[in-house]
């Protein structure tokens, strides 16, 4: 028979594993319900032309107003799209507070193959974009170990 210290033990521990399961599924639940819902179509939609690629859904930006975001990238990490793969370019540099028209977050700065500068909000491009090439960092050589 176990003892009581660890059947306290065991049934706070099962109490704590209970509760945040349960946070967890209201949180996720409370997010999907606050989403805005799309207003209803008609019955017969009319069909996106070839040329117009269908606009993706935005979806609400996690880093909007954010002053301590922790950047994925760095800078000098070579980007490309997700979806597609074509080149984004280079990510110059990272803003802490960059204005935005729907508010102030944190952004990438990236130069482009043509020179141009682009700012992304850091949330957006971190869900769409994926490192190409990682800039190099000057190491010391490992050393071997004698034999």
């Amino acid at each position: 028979m176990l003892s009581l210290r660890f059947q306290l033990l065991g049934a706070v521990l099962i109490g704590l594993l209970v509760v945040v399961v349960a946070l967890t599924l209201l949180i996720g639940r409370s997010e999907r319900v606050a989403a805005p819902r799309a207003a209803p179509q008609a019955a017969v939609a009319p069909e996106p032309t070839a040329s117009a690629p269908a606009p993706s859904p935005e979806r609400i930006s996690r880093s909007k107003g954010q002053s301590d975001w922790t950047f994925f990238f760095r800078a000098g990490d070579s980007l490309s799209r997700m979806s597609d793969g074509v080149a984004l370019g280079v990510v110059v540099r990272l803003e802490r507070a960059h204005g935005f028209p729907d508010g102030v977050g944190p952004a990438y700065v990236v130069r482009s193959q043509d020179q141009r500068e682009t700012v992304f909000d850091a949330d957006q491009l971190e869900r769409s974009a994926r490192i190409e090439a990682v800039r190099e960092v000057a190491r010391p050589p490992i050393a071997v170990p004698p034999r």
